[in-house]
């Protein structure tokens, strides 16, 4: 019995996590801002979101792969990347619409321009490319993997099966949305709404076409942005 691995993760501990990985998010980020630049500071921000939950998991001897349902059959590749595009169609609707409300958002103006500018060179086109991967593979797992999961799993066994669902992914997005925040609420709106996309799609297939999708959609904003769409 010593080995045997927990198949739950307690809510309050999931939140507990996830806060330590916000702050971990924000010092180390900043501290790596100052000292290494743009282009490591935005691979090292995605690995920071998935570190904290990772190392939790591993002291807890949780089987990650079964736990986050990871699965790596070429289908479900081909599931995310299709996942990602209609994403994307949402992600755009939902951010003209939020900016017709409260009009353009400085934080996504300047962040664009960043992306924009750090792909202007070869080195800073793969920084760009390899941390928008990467967030769908780090966030994914942080917010539908680890929290998601924990808080679907604790109810569904509390009995609140009707509910564990409904939840589970609004709790999950919106703390998504939390970790993009802008002050003028676009971005964290529209992360917000993707989450709860995501969060569907994490529940109705797996952490794979989650991770996919999301990384996938990540890469056609890049390239429509690259091509001035």
């Amino acid at each position: 019995m010593e080995n045997q691995k927990p198949s739950s993760i307690p809510p309050l501990e999931a939140f507990l996590v996830i806060v330590v990985t916000f702050f971990v998010f924000l010092f180390l980020s900043a501290a790596s801002l100052l000292t290494l630049g743009n282009e490591p500071t935005l691979i090292i921000g995605e690995l920071l979101i998935l570190a904290v939950p990772l190392v939790y998991m591993l002291v807890k001897r949780i089987d990650l792969k079964s736990y986050i349902k990871l699965d790596l059959s070429p289908k479900y590749i081909l599931l995310g990347i299709g996942c990602g595009g209609l994403l994307l169609f949402l992600n755009i609707a939902v951010s003209n619409a939020l900016t017709f409300v409260f009009g353009e958002s400085q934080a996504v103006n300047q962040a664009n321009q960043l992306l924009a500018s750090l792909s202007a060179s070869p080195i800073g086109l793969v920084a760009v490319a390899s941390s928008l991967t990467l967030a769908g593979i780090c966030e994914e797992f942080a917010f539908r993997g680890f929290l998601q999961n924990s808080l679907f799993i604790t109810l569904n066994a509390a009995k609140s099966q009707k509910y564990a669902f409904t939840v589970a992914v609004l709790i999950s997005a919106a703390v998504f949305g939390i970790f993009h925040f802008d002050p003028q609420v676009v971005y964290t709106l529209a992360a917000f709404t993707t989450g709860l996309a995501l969060g569907f799609v994490y529940y109705r297939w797996n952490y794979t076409t989650s991770a996919v999708a999301h990384a996938t959609m990540n890469l056609i904003v890049l390239a429509l942005l690259l091509v001035g769409a």
